[in-house]
């Protein structure tokens, strides 16, 4: 029997199964690398589709193509299916054909390309936007459709709250609305604002630009009243005319901390809710999920009206959404979504 010839076989075997194994590590470890190394702006780009929607900015997730990228102020292309979430922070999108479309902090929304313009999708969050005259853009959500086209100008909001409350308001322009619950279509302007199937509208008043409010403002506007957390941080204020401007960091942080023994018992302060304080220490009530609930004696439950926040991340010069669109990103420090997308 010939033991050399049948050593050289094995031998050849061998090498050839290590070189597959050591050809599969390789692939292997590229993978995981790829998944989990940062993702420059170039292989980014080489993701996107010829079907790209524009560029997009700010604080939160983007997820497309099967990739998930934190978002930390860059500028980064957009491609059509996309899926954008923040948390903290804020995100802007540049469209192609014209415009913007800014999403609030606890947002989440998908942009989609169609034939004859951009779909969006609002899943939740405050979206302002600004469409030139000659843009098409569809806004869906689960209660409503609405579809901005033809020769105006419009900026506005959308407005999604915690608890199903949906509002559409205008500050140039007029929006037709489709309820689609009664598929009742009602034109949104700057003096009627359309509540969609909750009674948002008359049940949580909005927060108007707060007075000498510009882009990128650290200081607070003449009249407000500074609101911190529990750990003595400042995270927004109540401006001299009502309601409630979320911009973390605008004062500095004051020499007390707080623990949920502070809250009254008749706050109603549900899980998950930020409370906030004043410099004195005395409850003023919770930011909720874009709505900020006052605390008021008065008031049934303990507590007063409750205000869509103004997001001053998103401030714009003047009321409303501003002539420029202006937009101003929170700081890189804020942690990133993780994306539930698939």
């Amino acid at each position: 029997m010939n033991y050399r010839k049948k050593d050289s076989v094995g031998l050849l075997r061998s090498k050839k199964l290590s070189r597959f194994w050591t050809a599969t590590s390789l692939a292997g470890t590229a993978a995981i690398l790829m998944a989990t190394a940062p993702i420059s702006p170039a292989l980014w780009a080489a993701s996107v589709a010829a079907a790209s929607v524009g560029n997009v900015t700010g604080v939160g997730t983007l997820a497309q193509n099967g990739i998930h990228l934190p978002l930390r102020g860059g500028n980064m292309p957009l491609a059509s299916g996309a899926r954008i979430e923040t948390q903290d922070g804020t995100a802007r999108v540049n469209l192609l054909g014209g415009g913007s479309i800014a999403l609030g902090p606890y947002g989440s929304m998908v942009l989609q390309k169609t034939g004859t313009g951009v779909v969006a999708k609002v899943e939740s969050g405050i979206v302002r936007f600004r469409l030139p005259a000659g843009s098409r853009l569809v806004f869906e959500s689960e209660k409503f459709h609405a579809t901005s086209t033809g020769k105006e100008l419009r900026e506005g909001e959308i407005l999604l709250g915690a608890y199903g409350n949906t509002a559409i308001y205008m500050t140039k322009g007029s929006l037709p609305v489709e309820d689609l619950a009664t598929h009742k279509v009602t034109l949104a302007t700057a003096g009627n604002p359309v509540d969609v199937g909750t009674g948002a509208v008359a049940k949580i008043k909005r927060t108007q630009a707060p007075a000498g409010l510009e882009e990128g403002d650290t200081t607070l506007p003449a009249g407000a009243k500074p609101v911190y957390g529990m750990n003595g941080q400042s995270f927004g204020y109540v401006p001299q005319e009502g309601g409630f401007a979320l911009q973390k960091g605008v004062v500095p942080p004051i020499n007390k901390t707080f623990t949920d023994a502070d809250v009254p018992a008749d706050a109603g302060q549900p899980a998950g809710a930020t409370a906030g304080f004043a410099k004195n220490g005395s409850y003023k009530g919770y930011l909720y999920k874009n709505v900020w609930y006052p605390y008021g004696q008065k008031a049934v439950g303990g507590g007063g009206l409750p205000w869509w926040v103004w997001v001053a991340t998103l401030a714009a010069v003047g009321a409303g959404v501003g002539a420029a669109a202006a937009f101003t990103t929170t700081p890189s420090t804020a942690v990133p979504v993780t994306s539930t997308s698939p």
